[in-house]
């Protein structure tokens, strides 16, 4: 007769820690950022933890250690954890933030993985807690005015391998920000190299800055009526150049609506002291902005409407002066008189100027300034992929310490697609599905054997990874019953 054997199965998710085992067995990252800067020999490990839920199902802090049996531990050189360790280990980070953020980037330079040009933006994320001295409210990208928040800024190369990134209070705008950003990538930075940001950041200030550190810079001129029409003129007198721009097919990503794919543009080129300005119309742009501005004038017209049925005992909505004195305007009464003007249009529809210090081809500026959306991206990959915010924590140093790992994250997503030579403009949610259905099961009995079953590997998975992953699954099973 046989005895009876008692088989335990674990499965797990092994994307995330098979991304990390690889990024670090070709560049040995996680190693060089982390070491010496713990208190403990397990610091790396716990580390490597946290990046394996940020690139998988992204649970809190105090729930990993329940999601995580203890025979996946090997897999990050760890025997245990507990959540007051992770907790630490996450404030830890954000104490050390200026140490290995600098660590970060020699890594970068010594691996040739600084672009040339540099794309920079800003966000903001919300907070739950209220105590750091980051928390503050303010402009919020997340469209929740109500929330206390932190100002985040990137820096991405056009390799879309991440150069830099900073952590200000909620209320610090894009102008301000900018400053911080820029003093942290021009660390790596080469002489000339070409910084792109958008209208927030565009001040006479900082594109001094720029130039008087021997940089370049790229940047969309804000839309002031007045300024723009004096544009609008040169262009109108002007041969203006016709560019075609075509499409470019990026799985899962909408185009940029201010610089749109797909279109013909009209450019004319003018020099202004030093600096060149490129001032596009695209007929495409000109219909979409107006169609849109119709819509909220109409929303605005409907809201008008629900408002008159209040105003059925005549009172006035609106006085204006005039010679016999003061005339009410009454909503019945003057939709009947005149077909108001949508006050949205004001002109400057299909039209955008970019500025820069460099004299270039105006198809090429736009290019560039369109592939600013690689920053764009990173920004949303972080939020909706790495799933950042809101951010349940409440000391400075942890915040700013969950921060840097959602950041590491998303660039260790971007090192290992980069090292399989495979576009880095794939949907981060789609990457972390594969990810997360890629899986390890360890077979496990009392007294018999032990062998691991790799599954679930995707044709997307296996361009990604290839045969790293038989590190993971036993080929021979030596049976001893």
């Amino acid at each position: 007769m046989f005895s009876s054997i008692n088989m335990k199965n674990i499965t797990t998710p092994l994307g995330g820690i098979a991304s990390i085992d690889k990024v670090e067995k070709e560049y040995g990252l996680i190693t060089e950022l982390f070491s010496n800067i713990g208190e403990s020999k397990d610091f790396v490990g716990r580390v490597k933890v946290h990046l394996n839920n940020r690139l998988t199902h992204n649970v809190s802090v105090l729930q990993i250690s329940n999601m995580i049996d203890p025979e996946i531990l090997s897999y990050f050189g760890l025997s245990k954890i507990s959540d007051r360790s992770l907790n630490r280990t996450v404030a830890k980070i954000g104490q050390a933030l200026p140490v290995i953020q600098a660590r970060y980037q020699n890594f970068l330079e010594r691996n040739d993985f600084v672009g040339k040009i540099q794309s920079l933006d800003w966000t903001s994320a919300m907070l739950e807690g209220s105590m750091s001295e980051l928390a503050a409210y303010g402009y919020s990208k997340d469209k929740r005015p109500d929330k206390r928040q932190i100002g985040i800024g990137i820096s991405i190369g056009s390799n879309a391998i991440p150069s830099a990134i900073t952590i200000q209070k909620g209320n610090t705008n894009d102008k301000k920000h900018f400053i911080q950003t820029y003093n942290v990538v021009k660390r790596v930075m080469q002489k000339s190299s070409l910084l792109v940001f958008d209208c927030g950041a565009n001040t006479k200030k900082n594109k001094e800055r720029i130039i008087e550190d021997e940089y370049e810079y790229l940047t969309l001129r804000p839309k002031h009526i007045g300024t723009y029409r004096r544009y609008l003129d040169i262009f109108n007198n002007s041969t203006p150049v016709k560019i075609t721009i075509k499409p470019k097919a990026t799985e899962g990503e909408e185009h940029d609506t201010e610089v749109g794919s797909g279109r013909e543009y009209l450019c004319a080129k003018a020099k202004e002291d030093e600096e060149f300005k490129y001032i596009y119309f695209s007929k495409d742009l000109f219909e979409d902005q107006i169609r849109k501005k119709e819509k909220k004038f109409k929303r605005q017209i409907e809201k008008g409407n629900a408002l008159a049925k209040k105003a059925e005992k005549h009172k006035a909505i609106e006085m204006i002066p005039s010679d016999a004195g003061w005339i009410g305007l009454y909503p019945k009464v003057q939709a009947t008189l005149k077909i108001i003007d949508n006050p949205y249009i004001n002109g400057l529809e299909g039209f955008f100027i970019l500025e820069s210090s460099v004299d270039m081809d105006p198809e090429q500026a736009l290019l560039i300034y369109k592939d600013r959306g690689k920053a764009e991206k990173f920004i949303r990959d972080l939020k909706e992929g790495i799933e950042l915010g809101p951010i349940r924590h409440w000391t400075t140093d942890a915040i700013i310490g969950i921060v840097f790992l959602s950041f590491l994250a998303k660039s260790i997503e971007s090192l290992t697609l980069f090292s399989a030579k495979i576009s880095i403009d794939k949907n981060v949610k789609l990457l972390k599905k594969s990810l997360i259905n890629l899986t390890v099961t360890i077979v496990k009995s009392d007294n018999a054997f032990k062998f691991t079953l790799v599954s679930n590997i995707s044709s997307q998975i296996l361009t990604i990874f290839g045969d790293f992953l038989d590190k993971y699954g036993t080929k021979y099973l030596n049976l001893r019953w």
